[in-house]
């Protein structure tokens, strides 16, 4: 299930707590590549799908969660292309079943492991062994092939919104200031 950012941000300029109370398990933020960037990798297939997929001012938030009311611990949290994932990433860079996200039951740390994907799952940089779990906590850097995304556990998902609207406010100054032109003149 996709969340739309640009309401949970508005909704957390208004009620931050509303934002904690309405994101209650993991996310996976799903942003545009920087413009100019090219992809890393060149085998692809076609999807079939027509999915949103982020811009630089609108990322997806996508819901770490089962969509079935059917949990199986041995199948875990499915990320991939089909319609039948758990968590849908619309790209041709990534497999049909690319990775998998658990909790583990005893410490509640979420664990990523790639399921054996063409294109590779990395973590914060690092290529995954397919079929190894690797812990994630509070935030982590992912790929999906092409697919960077920001695995966030609720807690920190309020401070990624912060560093997101301050990222993009200079961002958005930048152009003004190189140009010696601020809003007020």
């Amino acid at each position: 299930m996709h969340l739309k950012f640009s309401t949970l941000t508005s909704q957390f300029l208004d009620d931050p707590q509303s934002v904690r109370r309405a994101v209650c398990w993991p996310v996976l933020v799903w942003e545009a590549p920087p413009v100019g960037v090219r992809p890393l990798f060149t085998r692809s297939t076609m999807t079939g799908l027509s999915m949103r997929r982020p811009t630089v001012a609108e990322p997806l938030v996508l819901e770490v969660r089962k969509r079935s009311q059917v949990v199986t611990p041995a199948t875990g949290i499915t990320l991939g292309r089909t319609p039948d994932s758990d968590i849908i990433v619309d790209d041709p860079t990534v497999s049909r079943v690319h990775a998998t996200f658990r909790e583990d039951s005893h410490t509640g740390v979420w664990c990523v492991s790639d399921a054996g994907s063409h294109n590779g799952t990395w973590q914060d940089g690092t290529l995954l062994i397919p079929g190894r779990s690797v812990p994630l906590f509070e935030r982590a850097s992912l790929r999906f092939g092409d697919v960077m995304a920001t695995f966030l556990h609720f807690s920190a998902f309020n401070q990624f919104i912060l560093d997101w609207l301050a990222r993009h406010s200079r961002a958005s100054r930048m152009p003004l200031m190189e140009s010696g032109l601020t809003r007020e003149g």
